[in-house]
C-alpha cells in the first residue's frame, strides 16, 4: 500500500470514526445523562477521539501480509488501545463512571470499532469489483 492509499485509507477512516463515535455520544448521553446540556466544546470531542483513534491504528500495520489469526490479533490490540485511550481521557477529565455506565460505554467503543471496519470492509470490496470489472473489460478489448 502506498502512502496515498494509506492517507486516503486514514482519512475515510477517520471520518467514518468520527460520524460512529457522535452517534454514539449522543445515543449514550441521552439513555444516561438525559438532563445533561452540552456546551460548543462537546464538538470537539468526536474530531479528537476520531483522529487519535485512526493514529492507533498503526499497530495494524505491516510491510508483509498478515495472516487472519494476525490482523485480528492486531485489531484486537488495536481495540484495547482505543478503549484505554477514551477511558484514559475522561479519567484525566475526572469523569469517572459506574460500572453499568463503563460497559455500556466498552460496548459502545466495541461496536463503533466493528462499525468502521464493516464500513471500510464494504467500501473496498466495492471498490475491488469496480476493480475487477474494469480489468475485464480491458482484457475484453485486448483480445478482440
Amino acid at each position: 500500500m502506498n502512502q496515498k492509499s494509506k492517507l486516503s485509507e486514514m482519512l475515510i477512516a477517520f471520518f467514518i470514526c468520527t460520524t460512529c463515535i457522535t452517534i454514539l455520544q449522543g445515543v449514550l448521553g441521552l439513555l444516561l445523562y438525559p438532563e445533561e446540556k452540552l456546551g460548543y466544546d462537546a464538538f470537539l470531542t468526536p474530531p479528537l477521539c476520531g483522529a487519535i483513534s485512526v493514529l492507533l491504528g498503526v499497530v495494524t500495520w505491516s510491510k508483509k501480509e498478515l495472516s487472519v489469526k494476525q490482523v485480528l490479533f492486531r485489531r484486537g490490540i488495536h481495540l484495547l488501545l482505543i478503549e484505554s485511550m477514551v477511558f484514559g481521557l475522561n479519567y484525566l477529565a475526572g469523569n469517572i463512571f459506574p460500572l453499568k455506565e463503563s460497559l455500556a460505554l466498552a460496548l459502545g467503543i466495541a461496536l463503533v470499532f466493528v462499525a468502521v471496519y464493516v464500513i471500510l470492509w464494504i467500501n473496498d470490496k466495492k471498490s475491488a469489483a469496480s476493480f475487477n470489472q474494469k480489468l475485464k473489460e480491458y482484457q475484453a478489448a485486448q483480445l478482440s
